[in-house]
């Protein structure tokens, strides 16, 4: 008879063998901030899974973040905060703690996931930061979380990312005090 939450079972430490990680962005992200531009999540701060694989990468198992490769904007290339997911899997895509700054009242902010591995698709919907209406111009906003199934094969991957999907009047993303991005993205 089976039970529920069954599974496998990590026998050291008896709980789930989910692979993940979990990030942040390490600095303000004031240059790159522009439409299709993406959010350089840069530092892991725990993850799950076997070792790592392929330069730059952090993390485990069937998800890795690149906290190494260059910035890049270009569809299918390493870069700098795009997470590798492995074929085959079902995977919980989750963005917190988004905090930006505009240059004025006017200013919107679209983030979203995205598929960019090839000819980019969006994947679940958009979370929006509008300033709130002060002399400051700037705002934190909650969550964006989706659900993933990339299918394939395990030794088929692919490269995710939090994209910029509009940028008005945007100054920058994340702050020491206020807040970084950060993600978790699992399996499930």
């Amino acid at each position: 008879m089976a039970f529920p939450r069954s599974g496998t079972v990590d026998t050291s430490t008896y709980s789930g063998t989910k692979d993940f990680v979990f990030a942040h962005a390490g600095a303000v992200q004031s240059a790159n901030v522009a439409a299709n531009d993406h959010l350089k999540l840069d530092t892991v701060d725990v993850s799950r899974g076997a070792a790592g694989s392929g330069a730059g990468a952090a993390g485990g198992g069937s998800v890795f973040l690149d906290t190494t490769t260059t910035y890049s904007n270009s569809n299918g290339a390493a870069s700098l905060g795009r997470f590798t997911l492995q074929g085959g899997k079902i995977y919980k895509l989750s963005l917190a703690s988004v905090y930006a700054l505009f240059s004025g009242a006017t200013g919107v902010l679209d983030l979203q996931w995205f598929d960019v591995t090839g000819t980019p698709a969006a994947i679940g919907t958009i979370l929006r930061v509008l300033p709130v209406t002060q002399t400051s111009n700037d705002n934190a906003t909650g969550n964006l979380e989706t659900m993933f199934a990339p299918g394939g094969a395990a030794a088929d991957t692919k490269l995710v990312e939090v994209r910029i999907i509009t940028a008005t009047a945007l100054t920058s993303i994340g702050d020491p005090v206020k807040g970084a991005p950060t993600a978790l993205v699992e399996t499930y």
